[in-house]
């Protein structure tokens, strides 16, 4: 069978590989667009803040709901207990979070983001913000809110 060019929404995005048997498979697109942000990551906030995403998500989080406990916040990234503890020791080393005993149950424990934290979550925060800004660009606003709230609730099916 004598391979024909095909128009460039058939095949990959780097590499010109033909990809219609997964082309519409929603998970293989996220792959895809994963590879980007992953790289933006990496570029704007890994190499220069130090930051890995991982840490990223628990600052801004703890940050928002300031006295969250580690399981409530395990659960919310769908982590065991034992990997948010190592998570949590490591920022707790570094100075980004603190943890602190529950007045009402000594076992509880409550996180909040220490300054520096703050300082860091913000700085990433801002040019995470201004690189998907620019990286969506080719989308009007309309579309970016839409895809945003797509994916969310996409996240949300694992509620389910």
């Amino acid at each position: 069978m004598p391979h024909t060019k095909r128009p460039l929404s058939e095949l990959t995005p780097q590499g010109g590989l033909e990809e219609r048997g997964i082309h519409d498979l929603f998970g293989y697109q996220l792959a895809q667009a994963r590879i980007v942000t992953d790289e933006v990551f990496e570029r704007v906030v890994s190499g220069p803040l130090g930051l890995r995403p991982v840490e990223f998500t628990i600052l801004q989080l703890v940050k928002e709901n300031s006295g969250v406990t580690p399981s409530k916040l395990a659960k919310a990234l769908a982590m065991t207990a034992p990997a948010i503890t190592t998570w949590l020791d490591r920022m707790a080393q570094r100075g980004t979070l603190l943890r602190e005993r529950s007045s009402t149950d000594r076992r509880a424990q409550s996180l909040h983001v220490t300054p520096e934290g703050e300082r860091l979550v913000s700085q990433a925060l801002a040019l995470l913000l201004q690189t998907e800004r620019a990286l969506l660009a080719g989308l009007s606003e309309g579309e970016r809110q839409i895809l945003l709230e797509l994916l969310h609730k996409v996240a949300c099916a694992r509620a389910r």
